[in-house]
């Protein structure tokens, strides 16, 4: 009887010390594919214009989740690709927070992206949560540096130039505050595009590195 009992303890023991075991492995876990910053890095104000004509500024960041992107809509393969990702999975990455998830097309083409080409082309994506804004560049340049991205016009004086951009997403928090961003792969031979399902993956460790502090 008494081995009995010392055999069960040792199971029970076993079961317990293998759910720990498990639960610390998922605490430690790190995303792969997204840098969650030491520190939220407060953002300055800016102001931008949304698709349908209204300012965006900081306070349009404010009881929200964003993610934003930079690209211009005459762009032929990035950004098209990465807005449909990011218009797919919008429903399910919005389902593991607590208040709403917006995702952000900045564009970086103001030249040729006005306010009803943007409409056109973020309406294309028929995701309400996605929101088109662009600006002159001297909002424009200093907001996206914030943001740890990056944009280059091209010197060419043809009207189909292209605009050297960044890939990757940026998430801010409801308070405003920059504290992650999404890296696409880096393969040789293939376009910078965000994988859907490493971003599924690696958003909840994401939250949950941001949750602990």
């Amino acid at each position: 009887m008494f081995r009995n009992l010392a055999y069960l303890f040792l199971v029970l023991a076993a079961l317990a010390g293998g759910v720990m075991l498990y639960q610390w492995s998922q605490l430690s876990a790190e995303p792969k594919q997204a840098l969650v910053y030491p520190q939220p890095r407060v953002l300055a104000d800016f102001q931008l214009t949304d698709q349908h004509g209204e300012m965006v500024n900081r306070q349009r960041l404010y009881g929200q989740w964003t993610l934003a992107f930079v690209g211009y809509t005459y762009c032929p393969d990035i950004c098209p690709l990465t807005l449909a990702k990011l218009a797919g999975l919008q429903p399910e990455l919005a389902t593991q927070l607590p208040e709403p998830l917006k995702v952000w097309f900045i564009s970086v083409d103001p030249k040729r992206d006005t306010t009803e080409k943007l409409n056109e082309y973020v309406s294309y994506f028929n995701q309400p949560a996605v929101i088109g804004m662009t600006a002159g560049h001297d909002q424009l340049f200093p907001f996206v540096r914030q943001l740890g991205l990056m944009y280059a016009l091209s010197g060419s004086t043809d009207t189909d130039y292209l605009v050297d951009h960044s890939a990757s997403v940026v998430l801010i928090n409801p308070q405003g505050q920059l504290v992650a961003m999404f890296k696409p792969p880096l393969e040789v031979g293939k376009l910078p595009i965000l994988d859907s399902e490493q971003m599924l993956a690696d958003f909840p460790l994401v939250l949950r590195k941001l949750k602990a502090g």
